[in-house]
């Protein structure tokens, strides 16, 4: 296949300049999908950190007036 685009770019560059933009396209898909996994699970285990943690109390001394 790669062998046909280069017999093709001798003549007319296109198609290999559309096999570049789609491979770019793909790449940078690939790379998008990948951030938005990685922010994805990032959440779901700060939520799981927060649902799991255990609720600390505020214990005030007590003073009495005299």
């Amino acid at each position: 296949m790669s062998t046909l685009l280069f017999a093709l770019m001798r003549e007319n560059p296109l198609p290999g300049l559309a096999a570049a933009s789609l491979n770019f396209f793909v790449a940078l898909c690939l790379v998008a999908l990948s951030l938005l996994l990685g922010i994805t699970v990032a959440m779901i285990a700060w939520a799981h950190w927060l649902a799991a943690r255990q609720p600390t109390t505020i214990r005030l001394e007590r003073r009495t007036v005299a």
